[in-house]
Parts: C-alpha cells; structure tokens; sequence
C-alpha cells in the first residue's frame, strides 16, 4: 500500500548556507568600499552614545544649582545613562541575532534622539534623569550590536585590523565629551549639551539609511523567500516563552554558565568603571576647590590624555595583530587560529593599568605639576584599550558571529552597570582616603585581575572544550 504523501517540511534556517566560498551576497565577499561604510555605522553611532554619556558630566554643577540637587544627584544623569545602556543591550543584541542587525539601528536611534531631545527640554531634574534613561536604554542597541555586524563583514584574517575602529568607538566618544563640554558649558548652558548630541544623532542616521543587512540567517531567508524555493516556508513563531528565553534570558545564562564570558568580562567592566570613575575624579582633582583649580574648559582639555590613550593603544592592537595574526594562520591554517591567541594585547596592557593609577594618585596628591597626572592617565587609557579590544575579539572568535553579539551584550551589561555605579562614590572615595590612596585601592585590585587573560591564554582551550555555546575549536 503506498504511503500517503506528506506536505513539504519547513526547512530550517541553520540548514542553509551560502551557495559556495564566492557567493555575491555573503558579505565577506561586498566590495570593500562597502564593508568599510557598514563598519563606519557602528563606529559612529558608538562615538555618538559614548560622547552622550559623558558630555553630560560636564553640565553637573550647572544642574544642580537649577534644580536644586546635590553634586552626587545630579551624576544619576550619567549613572541612569549607563545602567540603561547595559540593560538595553541585552535584549538588542538577541533581537538583531533573529530579525537582524539593519532593523535594531534603524528603529532605536530614531528614539533615543527622541529622549535627547526630552532631555534638553527637561523642565526639571525628574524629567531629565527619566528621558536621559530612556535615550540610554534605546542607544544601547549600537553598542551591542556593533561586534556582531563586524563578524558578519570580515574575515577572522582581518579582524584584529578592522576591529578594533569599532572597539575604541566607546573610549573616544567619552575622552571628547568633557572637552567639548567644557567650554559649551562656559559659552551656552548645559542644555546645549544635548543640542549637540542631537545634531550629532541626525548626521549620523541620515548616513546610517541606506545600508543593507548583513546578518547571514537574515539574507538567507530573505533570499530563500524571494526565489520561492517549493521546499520552504515562512518560519513559524516560536510561542512566547521561547522568544522570552530566546531573546533575554540567552546573554544573562552566557555570562553565568560560560567562564569565559563571566571572567573576562568582570575584568573589563572593572576598567570600564574606572575610566568613568575618572570623568568624577577629575572635577574633583583639577577643577574648582580640587588640587589645581582649573576653570571647567582647561578641566575638559585634561581629558586629551585619554583620547590620546585610546587612539595609542588602538595602534598597539592593530600592530601586535599584524606581527603575530599572519604566522599564525601559516601555522594552523586561514580561519583555524585558536582564539586564544587574540589575547595577545591585553596580556600586555594588563600591567599598565595598574602602573598608571598609582602614578596618577601619588603625583595629584603631592601637588606635582599638573601634566604628571594628565600623562599619568595615558597608560591607563592604553591598556584600557588593549583589554577591551583583545578581551572583545577573543570572546566574538570564541562564540562566532551567531552567539558573539549575545556574549558582548552579557559584557556590555556588566561593564555599564560598574561603569554607572562607580562615579556616584567616586568623589566620596578620593575625599574619604585622599587621593592618592583611593586611586591606589584601585589600582590594588587592577594588579589582582592582571592574571585574567593570561591565565584564558593558558587554560582557554580546555574551557572552551566544556562550553555549550563555542563554535571555535
């Protein structure tokens, strides 16, 4: 007896795959002038969000004299900002991982100019913090979407170049807002400081429309559906829990179960909560009543040692990548490079951290001259950056550009719920111990995680043998 025919199965989208190595829609393969503007995107919304976080510290004083609130109360602006921003890229970065990266930035920067418009109409303190949440809640997306699309554009061969624009993004945006918001505040009023913000939000979304999706499961069944293939039909939605465990509870289990996540991200969001710890320590060291008394436009300048910083210990990457990445891939073969070996810089900016904090403390704290402490933050920023962007490509070449945006939203999340927690005792700190020995407790517990990446660089292979999520050998 013939068995009764059976409608065609849904093909699942894992099952589909690029047509060959040469396929004109995998975006490995765009023309370059292509991957290069998609990976600008990200960059410049980054520094967007990051320059927005910090631009605001430097209308503090202002705020607080309009409406009434502590020095401490007012820093909720900045604080709020951050946490919103850990907290929204949890869910950006799972939702971007089933409908796509090009649909998250196009729908979240619209609002988070919204709120950055709320919040420079606040008529008071209540309505600021609660805008200046939600603008960093819908900027968050950027943040952490950003790795993914990058993982999605280039090669492994390519990443420790082109990676790391995109890493120093939430450093650079930060070090130029007091600079700028220094002398806008002398000039205009902190509310000019979210104009700025705004038009910066405009330019860089008009430059953000016209790019395409890069997501390979997006394209895919994009393209699957357009050829009508007989074999396929639409994915059914997954019933509601599954979206929830799918999409908010992935990055929170990524950073409790898998070890790699938890420990090198509890070791960058420490030195993320000290770079934002400094945008409260230095009003208090270099401005009015502190150790040096500069107006607020010189404080801002200060923040120069920090840009340059970044921007130095981006080339340091860029360079260890390019003297160790090509003999590697000799060795195991284009793509087969174990990811341990992007852990390379931040085994070397591990030890300037530490270094640069006793400097900058014990130099403010005797009264040196006040290019001591300013070049004192410089190795800070350097080894900042080396961590960030060797701990970012280690994770993202560990999990794959199919749980990497996940894994850096569990980072991000972290590293913004330290970095908006530490300024709000900063001040508190440095008056309580003195300067020298709060930056110095810092720096104790900096020398303390030194081991983090040089112990992943040893051990990360047979952690990663145990892990449900890696897809790296």
């Amino acid at each position: 007896m013939a068995l009764p025919s059976r409608a065609p199965q849904a093909r699942d989208l894992v099952d589909l795959d690029w047509t060959g190595p040469d396929d004109a829609d995998c975006p490995y393969n765009w023309p370059l002038w292509k991957r290069l503007y998609m990976t600008s995107i990200p960059a410049l919304l980054c520094v967007n969000v990051s320059f927005a976080s910090s631009v605001y510290t430097s209308g503090t004083n202002d705020i607080s004299q309009q409406f009434n609130v502590s020095r401490t109360e007012s820093l909720l602006g900045l604080s709020l900002f951050l946490w919103a921003l850990g907290l929204g890229a949890i869910i950006a970065a799972p939702v971007s991982e089933n409908y796509g990266r090009r649909i998250v930035y196009l729908t979240t920067v619209p609002i988070f100019g919204l709120f950055t418009l709320g919040s420079g109409l606040a008529p008071n303190f209540v309505t600021l913090i609660v805008c200046r949440t939600f603008a960093g809640f819908f900027g968050s997306a950027v943040v952490s979407v950003g790795g993914g699309t990058n993982a999605d554009l280039w090669r492994p061969t390519l990443a420790g170049v082109v990676y790391p624009f995109y890493f120093v993004s939430p450093f650079l945006g930060p070090a130029f807002g007091p600079v700028v918001g220094g002398y806008l505040i002398e000039a205009k009023g902190w509310r000019w400081l979210q104009w700025v913000i705004l038009f910066m939000i405009v330019f860089n979304y008009l430059y953000a429309l016209p790019q395409p999706e890069t997501y390979k499961k997006i394209i895919l069944e994009k393209r699957t559906r357009n050829e009508k293939t007989p074999t396929w039909s639409s994915k059914v939605a997954p019933p509601s829990r599954a979206i929830l465990q799918r999409i908010l509870l992935k990055p929170f289990k990524m950073l409790f179960v898998e070890s790699i996540v938890l420990f090198m991200t509890i070791y960058m969001a420490f030195n993320f909560a000290v770079f934002y710890s400094f945008f409260a320590a230095f009003p208090y060291i270099f401005g009015p009543g502190g150790h040096y008394n500069f107006t607020p436009g010189q404080q801002g300048l200060t923040f120069l040692s920090i840009a340059l910083g970044c921007v130095v210990g981006f080339v340091g990457v860029v360079y260890i990548d390019r003297r160790t990445y090509p003999a590697l891939e000799t060795k195991y073969g284009v793509g087969k490079v174990p990811p341990e070996h992007r852990l390379y810089g931040a085994m070397v900016g591990s030890a300037l951290n530490p270094a640069s904090l006793f400097w900058f403390g014990w130099s403010a704290n005797a009264g040196a001259h006040w290019a001591s402490p300013v070049v004192a933050a410089v190795p800070f920023a350097v080894g900042n950056i080396m961590v960030y962007s060797s701990g970012a490509l280690y994770i993202m070449n560990s999990y794959g550009s199919l749980h990497g945006a996940s894994a850096l939203s569990a980072n991000s999340l972290l590293r913004y719920a330290f970095g908006g927690a530490f300024p709000l005792f900063t001040v508190q700190l440095f008056s309580s111990l003195g300067t020298g020995w709060a930056s110095s407790l810092l720096g104790f517990i900096s020398v303390v995680l030194v081991p983090v990446p040089w112990v992943l660089y040893k051990y990360g292979k047979r952690i990663r043998a145990h892990s449900q999520y890696i897809t790296a050998a």
